[in-house]
């Protein structure tokens, strides 16, 4: 059975792993910015492994909140249904968890922004490539001399 202070261990370590996701993030942004693709590739899969733990802890967190009968009850409105002797605590805990969670939403966002920038500057490139070779096949098509003669 779950206890209280189980439960907020268990909302720290989530917030540990939001700091780890944010910063890989930020990394991942650093290294699109500067063209560094393995890094790029680094980070993704970095963040696919941090992604996977993320789901461990929702599923952790809805059998927890089911055994201490919160089933539904939000991280805001968790205070509420906290035990009295726990409610500052709590209440940092939310609060951290909630600023950790919108600290790897502005990374997540800046990341993505950079690589769509990058990858339409790559698309842009490699069209002008493919257009300057095309070009330059017909040219040298129209530029042959037949030496059959």
């Amino acid at each position: 059975m779950a206890n209280w202070q189980d439960y907020l261990k268990l909302l720290r370590s989530l917030t540990k792993t939001l700091e780890t996701l944010a910063q890989v993030e930020w990394d991942k942004n650093a290294a699109a910015s500067a063209g560094n693709l393995a890094e790029v590739e680094n980070c993704m899969k970095r963040e696919q492994v941090l992604s996977l733990s993320l789901r461990g802890y929702d599923q952790k967190r809805d059998a927890m909140l089911s055994a201490l009968n919160l089933k539904g009850v939000s991280l805001r409105n968790l205070v509420e249904h906290s035990p009295k002797e726990y409610r500052l605590e709590t209440k940092d805990v939310a609060e951290k968890l909630r600023q950790q969670y919108e600290l790897f939403q502005t990374a997540s966002q800046a990341a993505r922004n950079t690589l769509e920038v990058n990858l339409r500057a790559i698309e842009r490139i490699q069209s002008a490539q493919a257009g300057d070779s095309v070009q330059a096949a017909e040219e040298r098509k129209t530029r042959q001399t037949d030496f059959r003669a």
